[in-house]
């Protein structure tokens, strides 16, 4: 048995698009970067993510360029005749599961500051009785 289940996590390269089949039912998908190698071998390729169904319906409106997020999916390689007779493939990940993951820099939302805790001090305080330690 084999277990079809891919996780990407990345900034959405544009808008979410919406299309409706001739049949009624909302299919919506948006492209992810997934990178390989690294330094001047690092390459990039951009994976179709598609949503089906009631998410397709929903989430579209909420899936701008630019935004972080993970999906989790099944793997296809998405198959089709092209003009010319050439035949196409794409790798696409049909989305069971999609978690925001907040903006790049140009978020509309500012992030929360964090307050910084006191340096730690090497020195115990002034104060310090050998009496207090229990050994």
């Amino acid at each position: 048995m084999a277990i079809n289940t891919i996780t990407v996590s990345g900034n959405l390269g544009k808008d979410c698009i919406q299309r409706w089949t001739p049949a009624g039912k909302a299919v919506a998908s948006f492209s992810l970067p997934v990178k390989q190698g690294y330094g001047e071998h690092e390459k990039t390729s951009w994976v179709t993510c598609k949503l089906l169904g009631a998410k397709a319906e929903k989430l579209p409106e909420h899936l701008k360029k630019g935004m972080k997020v993970t999906v989790t999916g099944e793997f296809v390689m998405e198959e089709w005749t092209g003009q010319g007779g050439n035949k196409q493939t794409m790798p696409v990940i049909i989305v069971n599961q999609l978690d925001f993951g907040g903006n790049q820099a140009g978020s509309q939302k500012p992030q929360q500051q964090r307050t910084q805790q006191p340096p730690a001090q090497d020195e115990p305080p002034m104060n310090f009785d050998d009496m207090d330690i229990p050994f």
